[in-house]
Parts: structure tokens; C-alpha cells; sequence
């Protein structure tokens, strides 16, 4: 956890670009902060927990397989250019009835937490040496992020009432996905420990901001069976077993597992 909060700190001072801008803006709000404090914790908490090196690499992998499949909707958004109605229709397929501005706050926020997150089970990878676990997790964010795309224009065009046609290639670039995600989770290519000290770099310590308690999030956990597939099963549902949905704030929890 120190290094998870050296990381935020340093990106938040001397990175730039995205992790730069991720960083600031989690540290600016001291209850945004407090958020993800507490979440990571328990991530980085688990990890520390695991007895074997091996172990505690194959859970850290997890874990920022984890912060992908949260981050991908704001990261889509983004990217893509998302805006107006098409926007609010990509967000109420993962949010229901709930306001389109109250919804893309909540997502930011979790993307905040997620990224954050990323960004330090990253770096706590390269620490021990897992390059090729780094190299296969960003192979799987481009992999993933081509499918969420996909999955996001099929809804909103079935809910404007249009063809997609690309329709027939979703499951095709969804298994692409969920093979490369088997990669990572199955611990191809584990750095051995020899490696590991030899590689790692000089850090800097920083003192991170005090975090105002604990404050624990939840969210629905509907990531898929990676080792089967369901027959017949809709594209919704197929999206949803490999997409860590966000879920509302408890004002719209009935809501949420009503839509469900």
C-alpha cells in the first residue's frame, strides 16, 4: 500500500498526461481519496496476504485486470468522443433510468478510482519484474477496449432501433478478449525472483495525503466463467459476464437489480 501511494503521489507531481490528470484529481478531493484508499487497501491487502511470491503476482494481475474492465466506459467515452445523445444512451445501458449527469459523475468517480488503481498495480508489477504480465495487460486493455466499443454501439443502435453490422463479429472479439485475459490470469511467463531484485528501479519516497477513513464501495462482481461459455445467451448478458458494470449509489439499488 506505501508503494501504491508513492506511485499516486509521484504521477500527481512529476507524471504527465493521463495518469498525471487521474492523480491530481483524486487527490484534490479529500473524500474521493478516502474512497479509493480504502478500496485499494483491501486489493493490496489480499495480495499481501498470499504467502507465495508466484501467488501474490497471479492476484496483482487480477487485480489490474480488475481496474480495466472498470475504467473501460469512461475510457470509451473519452476516446471515442462520445457526446450528446449518444453519450446518455451509452450510459443508461449500464445505468438504467438514473439522470444522464448524475450517471456520468458517478462514472467519473469510479474511473478516478479505477485508474488510480491501475496505475499502481502497474507499477507494483514492474517492481517485481512481470514484464511480460505488463505486456499481456496491455495487450488485453486494447483487446477489451475493442469489444466494449463494439458491445456499446450494438446497444445503442438496438435501442435506436437500428442494424449494427457488425453485430455477427461481437462474440468472435469477445472470445479474443476473454483468451488473452486467460493469459494473464494463468500466469504465463512469471518473473522469477532473481529478476525481480535485479530489476528494481530507485523510488522516491513522498508522503501521501492522510486519508479521512474508510469509506468501502460496492459493486457488483459479473465478470465472466472464463473457462466455459453459457449458450444462448444474449449479447447483453455476454457483455455483462466479461464488464464489471458500474452500479448506481445506493439511492437506485433497487432500481439497478430490478433492470438486472
Amino acid at each position: 500500500m506505501l508503494e501504491s501511494e508513492r506511485t499516486v503521489n509521484d504521477q500527481a507531481v512529476h507524471g504527465d498526461g493521463t495518469p498525471h490528470r487521474v492523480c491530481s484529481q483524486l487527490l484534490a478531493e479529500p473524500t474521493r481519496y478516502s474512497l479509493w484508499h480504502a478500496r485499494h487497501d483491501d486489493g493490496m491487502g489480499t495480495v499481501a496476504g498470499l504467502r507465495r511470491r508466484e501467488r501474490q503476482i497471479l492476484s496483482l494481475r487480477a487485480f489490474a485486470v480488475q481496474q480495466v474492465h472498470r475504467a473501460a466506459l469512461v475510457r470509451y467515452l473519452r476516446d471515442h468522443r462520445v457526446v450528446g445523445k449518444a453519450r446518455d444512451l451509452t450510459l443508461q445501458e449500464f445505468y438504467g433510468i438514473l439522470d444522464p449527469q448524475e450517471s456520468a459523475l458517478v462514472e467519473h468517480r469510479n474511473y478516478l478510482l479505477a485508474a488510480s488503481s491501475q496505475l499502481c498495480a502497474t507499477d507494483l508489477l514492474e517492481l517485481v519484474g512481470d514484464r511480460s504480465g505488463l505486456d499481456l495487460l496491455r495487450t488485453y486493455e486494447l483487446a477489451y477496449g475493442q469489444f466494449f466499443s463494439m458491445f456499446c454501439e450494438y446497444s445503442r443502435a438496438r435501442q435506436s432501433r437500428r442494424p449494427y453490422l457488425l453485430t455477427s463479429l461481437i462474440p468472435e472479439v469477445r472470445a479474443t478478449a476473454r483468451r488473452i485475459r486467460q493469459r494473464v490470469l494463468d500466469g504465463e511467463a512469471l518473473p522469477s525472483a532473481q529478476l525481480a531484485r535485479t530489476q528494481r528501479p530507485v523510488r522516491v519516497k513522498t508522503s501521501p495525503p492522510m486519508a479521512a477513513g474508510r469509506v468501502l464501495e460496492s459493486r457488483p462482481s459479473v465478470a465472466g466463467d472464463a473457462g466455459r461459455d453459457r449458450p444462448l445467451q444474449s449479447l447483453l448478458v455476454q457483455a455483462v459476464n466479461l464488464v464489471r458494470v458500474p452500479r448506481p449509489d445506493a439511492r437506485n439499488a433497487a432500481t439497478e437489480s430490478a433492470r438486472r
